[in-house]
């Protein structure tokens, strides 16, 4: 990615989570809670979905990834492999803090002692919110590299199909 779109990027998100934290702590954590939820859900689709490419699309890349070839060999399928893990990963980093949030909360709320920082934890709720939605747009964009793969590969096929027809002699009658 472009170094200028990279740092635009981390500047726009950094500045959606600031506000969020800035501005989340007037939102209780009843109204954040279907967000949360969202999150949950739309994680849960993404990790299957990754899971299904690989299995369909991919089903020898594991084996090869981590059979008895020597690691330069390797170094090919291990990237790919990465690339098609990374959304599932972060699916699953975003799974584990909402479980973990929503675990967490009502416990939170039974200790008296907690009660007077509320406005504290729902602006780092609301910011965790911003920050976990962000990287959920990202997962969403990895998505679509394994479809991108293969159409990649399906232009290269048709590339060098159209220069053979290209290349074979005509069969012209005189």
């Amino acid at each position: 990615m472009n170094k200028n779109i990279r740092l635009l990027f981390i500047v726009a998100a950094a500045c959606i989570i600031i506000f969020s934290v800035v501005f989340g702590g007037k939102i209780s954590f009843n109204e954040q809670m279907p967000i949360y939820d969202g999150l949950r859900n739309t994680s849960a689709i993404i990790f299957a979905v990754m899971g299904a490419w690989i299995a369909l699309l991919y089903p020898g890349k594991l084996s090869q990834a981590f059979g008895q070839k020597p690691y330069k060999e390797k170094a090919n399928d291990i990237d790919q492999i990465n690339r098609l893990f990374r959304p599932m990963i972060y699916s699953t980093v975003i799974l584990m803090v909402v479980i973990g949030v929503s675990f967490a909360v009502p416990l939170a709320k039974q200790i008296a002692y907690l009660h007077p920082l509320k406005e504290i934890f729902r602006a780092v709720s609301f910011g965790a919110i911003a920050f976990l939605t962000l990287l959920q747009f990202w997962s969403i964009i990895l998505t679509l590299v394994p479809g991108d793969t293969i159409k990649d590969d399906l232009d290269d096929i048709k590339s060098r199909e159209e220069m053979l027809e290209r290349m074979k002699p005509s069969r012209k009658k005189h």
